[in-house]
């Protein structure tokens, strides 16, 4: 079987989804978690990720290198600015450097995130404070850009209505 370039140029794609339950073990149970509480009362406190494109992934893969030098800069205008602290917090700046995987990682949360919607500063507070909720829903984004974007699935006919 060879590749056919037609039925490619024609064919639909879309990123890989997937709902994740967090704070559930292998076996279905419930752990407790300080993030639930961050959830609505009675919600199944899932996550939607979706795998990335080649653009995002090396967006993501930059990330740590563009905050050292964005760093740089933020310090070098320091003494200058009143508003360094407010460009640091949205830049996502904790005040210590952060590793390259995890300046990559908190940008594949940022681009990966469905439902709920990450913002920098909200990934970086995630990461900060629940590393493992943290890693287990990067290397899930990982797992779905490994995978690459799935055909587009046809929308389901509407049936139709009878008055």
């Amino acid at each position: 079987m060879s590749f056919n370039p037609d039925k490619f140029e024609r064919a639909k794609f879309e990123a890989r989804t997937k709902v994740m339950t967090l704070f559930k073990d292998e076996k279905g149970v419930v752990s407790e978690s300080a993030l639930s509480e961050c959830f609505d009362e009675g919600s199944d406190a899932t996550w939607t990720v979706r795998g990335l494109s080649a653009s995002e992934l090396h967006r993501a893969m930059e990330a740590g290198s563009r905050q050292k030098t964005l760093g740089k800069v933020l310090q070098s205008i320091a003494d200058n600015s009143e508003g360094v602290a407010a460009a640091k917090k949205i830049l996502g700046f904790t005040g210590k450097e952060t590793p390259g995987d995890i300046a990559k990682r908190i940008e594949m949360l940022v681009q990966g995130s469905v439902d709920p919607v990450m913002t920098l500063p909200q990934a970086v507070k995630l990461a900060e404070n629940f590393p493992i909720e943290f890693y287990q829903l990067t290397n899930e984004i990982t797992e779905l850009t490994g995978m690459g974007f799935e055909h587009a699935k046809p929308q389901a006919a509407l049936q139709k209505m009878t008055v």
